[in-house]
């Protein structure tokens, strides 16, 4: 029974994550806008939960991105989570330029 109910719990688990990633597709800034994104759910090292969400997203128009733009993307992601259930965001942002370092964007 253990099996079942943990394979329920990870199916619904992936459709939050899911959920969250077409979130961030979706959000709109006139500055940062993100390509693809990766969500899933992790352990921070003192052993709290966390949702990792990595973001393939357009190269900044200065050296970096607008701080309060970045606070306001996270904010959003944060929200949404909370919204569905999930851990807190860690939040990491790939600009598009960069994107062989990250495996899963390399492609």
């Amino acid at each position: 029974m253990r099996f079942c109910t943990r394979y329920a719990q990870s199916v619904t688990e992936g459709r939050m994550t899911h959920e969250l990633e077409q979130f961030a597709i979706a959000y709109r800034d006139d500055e940062i806008e993100v390509r693809r994104a990766i969500a899933g759910l992790d352990e921070r090292r003192d052993g709290e939960p966390v949702t990792r969400v990595t973001l393939l997203v357009s190269d900044p128009t200065a050296d970096t991105w607008d701080v309060r733009r970045v606070r306001d993307l996270r904010h959003a992601l944060g929200h949404r989570a909370a919204e569905l259930g999930l851990p807190p965001v860690s939040l990491t942002l790939v600009p598009e330029s960069e994107a062989q370092v990250v495996e899963a964007f390399a492609s």
